[in-house]
C-alpha cells in the first residue's frame, strides 16, 4: 500500500475524528497505508450548530486499569504506554496521573483488586475507616471499600488526546481533514465518500461516528445502536477548597443504591482561570435518531438530573462552596455486547463503534484493534473475538 493520497484516493478512509477514528487512522498510516481521517471539528457554538457532535469536546476523562471487566482493564493498560508515547511525541499533555479511587461494596472491590494484582499497579485498598482516614475530605455513604490506583491513573483531556493522534497521524503520512461526511457508498470495486469538502474514493473505510452511527447514507446506519443521554455538571469552587481538596483522585462512586453512583472528576483550572470540578452520572440507552442526539447537544442538559448530582456532590464533599454552576450535555453510545463493534458492514466498509462508556481510557487499544483487522494482523488472544463482532457469535 502506498503513503501517498492520490487524485483523492486512499487505502483507508476513517470517517471520524474522535477517540477511536483517530488512532486508527494513525496506526493504519504508521504501517504504511494512505489514509484520509475526515470529520467535522468541535462547534464554535453547539447551541446553532447543525452538523454532527463528538462527546470527545471536554477536558477530563476519567482513566485507570483497575476495572471489573478484566477485559476492559487489559485494554485500559494496554493504551497507557501510547498515551505517553503520543505525549513525547506530540508535547500534547493527555494525562493527569492524580489517581483514581474507586468506591463501592468489598465483593465489587475485590473484583478491582484482581486487575490490581494482574498487572501489578501498586493499588491501596481501603476498609471503611481507613477510606476516611486516607480521605478526611470526603464522605462516602457507609459501608463501602475502596481501592487506589495511582500511577497510570488520574483523568485525561480528550481534546489533547484527539489533536496528539491528528498530528501523528500527519506525521506518519496521513491527511487530516475538517468536513461533514453525507455519505459512504461501497460500489463494489472501491467505496465513495461525499463531504462539504468534496468527494474521495477510497480502497477501504472504516467508519468511526460514535452516537452519529446513523447520520447520512452510511452502511452504519443499520446497526441499531442505543444511546444515553448524559449531563455533566461543573461546579466552579472557591480558592479555599481548591487548596483543601489539592490531591484529591477522580472518583466512582457505587454505593448499593443505583441512584447514587456517580463518577467525579477533581478540580481543574480553566483556560480563564477558574477552578472545576465535575460531577456526572450514567443512563441507559435509548432509540434515538442523529436529529435527536443533535438537538440535545444544543440545550443544557437535564437541570432535574443536575440538581441531584449537585447533591451527591456536596454529600461526597461536605462544605464544597459551590460558586457557579454550568450543566453541559454529553452522550454515550451502547451496544449490546457491552463493547464497541469492531466488524465488517460491507466487503469494504467496517465500524469501530459503541464507546460504551469506557472507550476514552482504552481509546488507543481500541483503534488498534480495528486498524490490525485492516492490516491482517492476528486478534489479540486476550480479547474475545465475539465481543466485537456486529452480531454476537457471527462470523467474519
Amino acid at each position: 500500500m502506498g503513503q501517498s493520497m492520490t487524485a483523492g484516493h486512499v487505502d483507508v478512509a476513517v470517517v471520524g475524528r474522535g477517540m477511536l477514528g483517530s488512532p486508527c487512522a494513525r496506526r493504519l498510516a504508521e504501517a504504511g497505508c494512505s489514509v484520509l481521517l475526515v470529520g467535522q471539528g468541535e462547534p464554535v457554538d453547539r447551541r446553532s450548530h447543525d452538523g454532527v457532535f463528538a462527546s470527545h469536546h471536554d477536558d477530563t476523562r476519567i482513566t485507570r486499569v483497575i476495572d471489573p471487566d478484566p477485559l476492559r482493564a487489559w485494554l485500559g493498560h494496554r493504551a497507557l504506554d501510547d498515551f505517553r508515547r503520543l505525549e513525547a511525541a506530540t508535547g500534547e499533555r493527555i494525562l493527569t496521573q492524580v489517581g483514581h479511587l474507586w468506591v463501592a461494596p468489598p465483593d465489587e472491590i475485590d473484583e478491582l483488586a484482581a486487575a490490581d494484582a494482574r498487572f501489578d499497579l501498586g493499588c491501596t485498598r481501603h476498609d471503611p475507616v481507613g477510606l476516611r482516614t486516607a480521605f478526611p475530605h470526603l464522605s462516602p455513604p457507609d459501608g463501602l471499600d475502596g481501592i487506589l490506583q495511582g500511577p497510570g491513573a488520574g483523568h485525561l483531556d480528550p481534546r489533547a488526546y484527539v489533536r496528539a493522534e491528528g498530528t501523528a497521524c500527519v506525521a506518519a503520512g496521513g491527511t487530516v481533514v475538517d468536513a461533514l461526511v453525507a455519505s459512504v457508498l461501497d460500489r463494489g470495486t472501491v467505496v465513495e465518500l461525499e463531504t462539504s469538502a468534496g468527494a474521495f474514493r477510497a480502497d477501504r473505510v472504516v467508519l468511526a461516528t460514535g452516537p452519529f452511527f446513523a447520520h447520512g447514507d452510511t452502511p452504519a446506519g443499520e446497526l441499531g445502536l442505543t444511546v444515553g443521554t448524559h449531563t455533566m455538571l461543573h461546579v466552579e469552587v472557591s480558592p479555599a477548597d481548591v487548596e483543601r481538596l489539592a490531591g484529591l483522585p477522580s472518583l466512582i462512586v457505587r454505593p448499593t443504591d443505583e441512584d447514587r453512583h456517580c463518577f467525579v472528576l477533581p478540580p481543574k483550572e480553566c483556560p480563564d482561570g477558574r477552578v472545576v470540578i465535575k460531577i456526572g452520572i450514567s443512563h441507559q440507552g435509548q432509540d434515538l435518531g442523529a436529529d435527536r442526539i443533535a438537538a440535545w447537544f444544543r440545550t443544557d442538559g437535564d437541570l432535574e438530573g443536575a440538581a441531584h448530582q449537585e447533591r451527591l456532590l456536596l454529600d461526597l464533599l461536605p462544605g464544597l462552596e459551590v460558586v457557579r454552576r454550568l450543566t453541559v450535555p454529553c452522550v454515550t453510545t451502547y451496544t449490546a455486547t457491552g463493547h464497541p463493534v469492531i466488524d465488517d458492514l460491507t466487503d469494504r466498509v467496517s465500524a469501530l463503534v459503541g464507546g460504551n462508556g469506557y472507550a476514552a481510557k482504552c481509546a488507543p487499544a481500541l483503534g488498534g484493534l480495528a486498524a490490525g483487522r485492516l492490516l491482517g494482523q492476528p486478534w489479540p488472544t486476550e480479547v474475545e473475538r465475539r465481543l466485537f463482532e456486529r452480531a454476537p457469535g457471527s462470523q467474519d
